[in-house]
């Protein structure tokens, strides 16, 4: 994804560490964790948690190579971990440092963006998809296509997220979502052009508060999100397109430069413990890679395809990959699109 507990939370944590005391540094997604599991921890540990937050796996990616930060758990999703591999940012994790990884569910373990799981342990998972409400969108969205329906101009907010976005709308022309292909890329490029009179806003952070004030009638939208905001307002609904979601996962990764590399272990560790799992499920209203956790879920979030997926969600949903040598195309498609 993907999401607010507030940085002056991260800056008083930080302010209160009494001299001498272990810290281990998270970096992570906005309102991606629970300070009472960090307290809990703590109290098992006796190491402080101290976490800062970035809005995108790109503004992750920046922080690290411009050497900035001293972070030892991150938490990229599945393509920047590829990335981040390949240009030397992840240290790598032998199975034995991390017991609670038997608990983890082997359908998203060995994936291609990192086989045999040398870096990274999933932490929370989803789909992208299209978030609607059911009280003035009728009937239910089943394509990309709605996001392009000039009836809900104004109403339709789309992610603040270049991957994901491109992906989308080359999906919805009937080309590879990883595309590096120039004209595929114009071709998105027009169809973005064309939908930005409809589209509210592009934001990521913010959408649940925009579906839960009626702000926003559609939205291209992490289905993280889209559960948190069905618990106030239960009309919110997301659908899966006919072409297929995206699938994402966020992972749990210890930075090469790792001033607390044991301390880092011990917080990957302790996260996956399926008791701990258990809370930050019900926090976050994120699918769970983590079987005993799916296995104790209530029916309703069993029945979930977004919580607990179903094996045809999982075989027709799309993984977004590196664009290598196309990412500057990427970026000023990007650029130009938020221009106007």
């Amino acid at each position: 994804m993907r999401r607010s507990i507030s940085l002056l939370l991260a800056a008083a944590l930080a302010g209160c560490a009494k001299a001498g005391k272990p810290e281990v540094r998270l970096y992570t997604w906005d309102s991606y964790d629970d300070p009472a599991v960090f307290e809990a921890f703590e109290a098992k540990t006796g190491v402080r948690v101290v976490t800062d937050y970035y809005g995108s796996n790109e503004e992750l990616l920046a922080k690290l190579m411009g050497g900035q930060g001293g972070y030892d758990v991150i938490m990229p999703s599945d393509y920047m971990v590829d990335i981040m591999a390949r240009q030397g940012l992840l240290a790598e994790v032998p199975a034995d440092a991390v017991p609670n990884r038997r608990h983890l569910d082997s359908r998203f373990m060995d994936l291609p963006f990192d086989k045999g799981n040398r870096y990274s342990f999933p932490y929370l998972w989803g789909l992208t998809g299209i978030a609607y409400d059911s009280d003035s969108v009728k009937p239910a969205p089943d394509s990309w296509s709605a996001l392009w329906d000039p009836k809900y101009k104004g109403r339709i907010v789309m992610l603040n997220d270049q991957r994901e976005v491109i992906a989308m709308t080359l999906h919805s022309l009937g080309k590879d979502p990883n595309s590096r292909d120039p004209k595929d890329l114009e071709a998105a490029k027009a169809r973005l052009m064309a939908q930005r009179p409809l589209v509210r806003a592009y934001q990521s952070e913010n959408q649940k508060a925009l579906m839960i004030n009626g702000e926003a009638a559609l939205a291209h939208a992490w289905s993280v999100d889209v559960n948190l905001a069905a618990r106030e307002k239960p009309s919110i609904k997301f659908a899966v397109p006919k072409e297929g979601a995206f699938l994402w996962m966020d992972n749990l990764c210890v930075t090469k430069a790792a001033p607390n590399r044991d301390a880092a272990l011990k917080l990957v560790d302790y996260l996956l413990d399926p008791e701990v799992a258990v809370k930050l499920h019900q926090k976050l209203g994120g699918g769970t890679p983590i079987k005993p956790v799916a296995e104790r879920l209530p029916p309703e979030a069993r029945g979930n395809p977004t919580i607990v997926p179903t094996d045809e969600v999982l075989k027709k949903a799309r993984w977004l990959k590196d664009v290598g040598e196309a990412a500057p195309a990427y970026d000023r498609l990007w650029t130009e699109l938020k221009a106007g």
